[in-house]
């Protein structure tokens, strides 16, 4: 006959089970997606093989390897933030789930985006799409992390819905570059809008960095409260 201990460790292990077959399927999807990024990138055909021409092939590519790169570190920066704060899950419900499913659907949109933004460099539209794309990701990840820091769903530990990782403000900061990007994308060349994550990105490291400093510093004065 089973104790009440028991029923508790089956459920716990269950539990844990089902947040490891979301973790890893969610890690798959991430890994699909960026590798898909890389196959818009054709060898170019070289009509005459000649070492002009193959430079020339290259420079055709560089719209293609710059939304790549950009792509790349956008998926890698989301890839990192799911697992930074999927870290603190300790049960999950349906909600969270699908929170998260609608979240990868953003995610698996990013390889088509891509590849229409860098095929159409000097459009306007294609851009527009690519950050909504990147706008609706963020605004996803920011439900997700508001969903697990609100304690009545009883997902994280109770102390551990004030920490630094769960800050909203991180993943807030790239739906409004990109939503920036749009705006600015009426008034400039669109090839030009490539710089705003260039230069936007390495600034809000710094900001985000400085933010978590001293939110951690607040977060541990508060453990130390609640532990005397």
């Amino acid at each position: 006959m089973a104790t009440p201990s028991d029923t508790a460790r089956d459920s716990h292990d269950r539990t844990e089970f089902q947040l490891e077959r979301l973790i890893l399927f969610t890690d798959a999807v991430f890994a699909i997606a960026i590798t898909l990024l890389v196959i818009e990138i054709k060898v170019p055909e070289l009509h005459h093989a000649t070492e002009a021409e193959a430079a020339q092939g290259l420079l055709r590519l560089i719209p293609k390897f710059i939304g790549f790169f950009i792509s790349f570190f956008v998926i890698a920066i989301y890839w990192v933030a799911h697992h930074r704060i999927f870290r603190f899950v300790r049960n999950l419900d349906n909600r969270l789930i699908w929170t998260n499913l609608f979240f990868l659907l953003g995610i698996v949109l990013m390889p088509f985006t891509t590849a229409y933004q860098s095929e159409y460099s000097l459009l306007r539209t294609p851009w527009i799409l690519y950050s909504l794309n990147i706008i609706v990701v963020g605004c996803m990840q920011v439900r997700l992390q508001a969903y697990l820091r609100n304690r009545a769903h009883g997902l994280t530990l109770a102390h551990e819905h004030a920490h630094p990782d769960l800050d909203l403000f991180r993943p807030l900061s790239s739906p409004l570059v990109f939503a920036f990007s749009i705006l600015l994308s009426f008034f400039v060349q669109p090839w030009l809008l490539r710089l705003v994550p260039a230069v936007a990105f390495p600034l809000l490291g710094l900001v985000h960095s400085r933010r978590h400093r001293q939110l951690s510093l607040r977060y541990e004065r508060l453990s130390q409260l609640e532990a005397q």
